[in-house]
């Protein structure tokens, strides 16, 4: 969590966005996040919520109802994704006075998407991390493809940024003047990926953190969540940074073997509803690159290095290592799937 964002929270402002959604401070649970203060809630009508606050340094209001607008579009459609709620006043999203002039902390709450977050369950992993399911995302990140390229926000005020806006894409403004080499070979990755094409078949509004914590199974079923990254890019980089974290989830000698296995079933399911071009594919190490990069940055802004933990602080440093090396996340050649 960013400094800034945990020195100016406190328990009144919980309280008081629990309490526009018809909750109590007793009803909630503190889940684990890493931008934003997130809450797990049951309603006195039964109901499981997640209840959300952001602070607009972070999200504007408008920038969340962005989010919202999108993802009620998604909706629409019958896409499994969890939707966002009301609150008591009727609206998504709610604005609570920060006790600094100027500023002041965004609350939205969806649906608590059914089932369970794959990494809290082991044994339902090793069940069903598997072809058949593979195949299931595939053709949920088709279904949202095909939407989002329709999308047009109602408004120019709720539209989202673009994937170079995100600024731990402008890794100048982390990483230290010494890390030159870091700085170097992120703008060399920036500077091929703006030479790619952006049409209306290959760029539009993506997730862009559509991973194995941003996703429920139950039954069968696979319901996303979390849609607070959405961000214009291209359509291959939502797959790219799926397969990112994938990898992460695996030893480093295994991860090469991890993502292909994937990769092969998740692509016969998104092609059953969406062309997925070799031309494309062979963007995927620059955008896995990006992602390590983005990833660096953040441990900048947010870690402090005084207090990390030995493994974080190995990972850190493996990080900068592979970028300063150039040396591609995974050695796989993409273009032959």
């Amino acid at each position: 969590m960013h400094p800034e964002l945990v020195r100016r929270f406190h328990e009144p402002i919980r309280d008081e966005a629990a309490r526009r959604y018809g909750l109590s401070p007793e009803q909630l649970t503190e889940l684990t996040a890493f931008e934003n203060f997130v809450y797990e809630a049951e309603n006195d009508d039964g109901e499981s919520l997640i209840l959300r606050i952001s602070h607009s340094t972070r999200r504007t209001i408008d920038y969340t109802l962005g989010e919202v607008e999108f993802v009620r579009y998604l909706a629409a459609a019958r896409i499994p994704i969890a939707s966002p709620v009301l609150s008591d006043s009727g609206q998504f999203v709610e604005r609570i006075e920060d006790r600094e002039p100027g500023s002041y902390f965004v609350a939205t709450a969806f649906e608590r998407a059914p089932g369970i977050v794959f990494d809290d369950a082991p044994p339902l992993k090793e069940r069903y991390w598997k072809p058949p399911l593979f195949r299931d995302l595939g053709r949920l990140f088709a279904r949202l493809h095909n939407r989002a390229q329709t999308y047009v926000p109602s408004s120019p005020k709720l539209k989202r940024q673009e994937w170079h806006e995100y600024d731990v894409v402008d890794i100048d403004r982390f990483a230290p003047p010494e890390e030159k080499l870091v700085r170097e070979r992120t703008a060399a990755i920036i500077a091929r990926l703006n030479q790619l094409p952006r049409t209306p078949e290959s760029y539009g509004l993506i997730h862009a953190d559509l991973h194995m914590h941003n996703f429920c199974f139950a039954e069968g079923k696979i319901t996303a969540f979390d849609f607070d990254n959405s961000e214009y890019a291209w359509f291959v980089k939502d797959i790219a940074v799926l397969l990112f974290y994938i990898a992460r989830g695996e030893e480093r000698d295994a991860r090469d073997a991890a993502v292909s296995a994937f990769l092969g079933p998740f692509l016969e399911g998104y092609r059953e509803h969406r062309r997925m071009d070799a031309e494309w594919l062979a963007a995927v190490p620059d955008l896995l690159a990006l992602q390590r990069s983005m990833n660096y940055a953040l441990f900048h802004q947010y870690r402090d290095p005084a207090v990390l933990d030995e493994s974080t602080l190995d990972r850190w440093g493996r990080f900068k290592r592979d970028i300063e090396a150039d040396t591609p996340v995974l050695q796989i050649d993409f273009t032959r799937f």
